[in-house]
């Protein structure tokens, strides 16, 4: 967004001058467009509840440096807002609201003005939900922008919301039976990716690592007949080793390919620390860090959803692993940094 906006249709609906009364915005506050005079980090309550209302309408605008009423163009009169860091603000609200909220913060010229603007993206995941009472936030409360104003989301939108919710899950539960249709009820099982058993109508299986190099997987799409045997691969199969438990004072656990030994469970949490130890924050952090023309916007964030496809460079956590249209985190690998090096300059040591 911050790279095309001044030639976008958005700027042009924003910065509309009155014809005969200079600096005057003909433009008025809509369902994505809200003016702010200043910024003052004092007021990020205010902020941060029409972005929550933002996100969850068609995403919007926040633009700093012109007054409401009259709407005079004044541009902004000190470096709060260009001095502020994305992370902070990311980091306020994801205190107080979830899902996430993606944003994108940039500062423009406009007739010799600098004027600030925070582009709040639309929510693939809704509603996103208010978690504490915070000066103008309350605990439990979804807002929502109706035309000028953020407020409590009403019971239409609810009701539209929920219908929506209830379309997407009911399109993945179809996706799911088309794929078990082509199997067959009856040869169908389920994988559990955290505990890593496969479990179905005749048993539950688990496949040991040094057998795994030994079977042939055929991507789906792509088998042929005749030839050796092969199993048909509908996703991705991984391997997994039997866990024994330590004997090592203090316990623990032990990877081990002895088949007898006694196997336990290993908990979500381990997994996700050791192999995905950044969560989206850090992440932010070491790629500003690491770059110097590096900016959280719309170029990053397709760049991340494009490298995430890969999954063992990022993994998305539950906190309800029942409910997958619940709240979700991601969590990131090292690795996943060195990605970005063909997209942004290093910084020089």
């Amino acid at each position: 967004m911050n790279n095309n906006f001044k030639n976008s249709d958005y700027y042009k609906k924003i910065f509309l001058f009155h014809d005969s009364i200079v600096n005057r915005i003909i433009s008025r506050e809509s369902g994505w467009l809200e003016f702010k005079e200043s910024f003052n980090w004092n007021s990020r309550d205010k902020y941060a509840k029409s972005m929550a209302a933002f996100a969850n309408n068609k995403g919007g605008f926040i633009v700093f440096g012109v007054k409401d009423k009259p709407r005079d163009f004044v541009g902004l009169q000190s470096c709060n807002f260009e001095t502020i860091d994305e992370s902070k603000i990311t980091e306020y609200l994801n205190s107080v609201f979830s899902p996430e909220i993606l944003f994108e913060k940039f500062l423009i010229t406009v007739q010799s003005k600098n004027v600030g603007i925070l582009y709040v993206h639309q929510s693939n995941v809704k509603p996103i939900v208010c978690l504490k009472y915070d000066g103008d936030l309350k605990e439990a409360e979804i807002y929502y922008r109706y035309n000028a104003r953020s407020e409590k989301m009403k019971y239409p939108e609810i009701k539209i919301l929920l219908d929506i919710i209830k379309e997407d899950e009911r399109k993945n539960w179809m996706e799911h039976f088309e794929k078990i249709s082509k199997i067959g009820p009856a040869n169908v099982a389920i994988m559990d990716i955290v505990g890593g058993e496969v479990s179905g109508r005749g048993g539950t299986l688990m496949i040991d690592r040094k057998l795994v190099p030994k079977l042939k997987f055929i991507s789906e799409g792509r088998f042929k007949e005749g030839g050796k045997p092969v199993l048909k691969l509908i996703g991705d199969v991984k391997p997994v080793s039997a866990i024994a438990k330590s004997k090592n004072i203090g316990g623990g656990v032990r990877i081990t390919n002895d088949p007898s030994a006694p196997m336990i469970r290993l908990e979500e949490e381990d997994i996700l620390r050791k192999k995905y130890p950044l969560s989206y924050n850090e992440l932010i952090t070491e790629l500003i860090k690491r770059y110097k023309n590096f900016v959280r916007n719309s170029y990053f964030h397709k760049l991340r959803k494009e490298f995430m496809i890969d999954k063992n460079l990022s993994r998305t956590r539950y906190l309800d692993p029942d409910n997958l249209k619940g709240t979700k985190k991601d969590f990131y690998s090292p690795d996943i940094i060195k990605k970005f090096d063909k997209y942004y300059i290093k910084k020089r040591k």
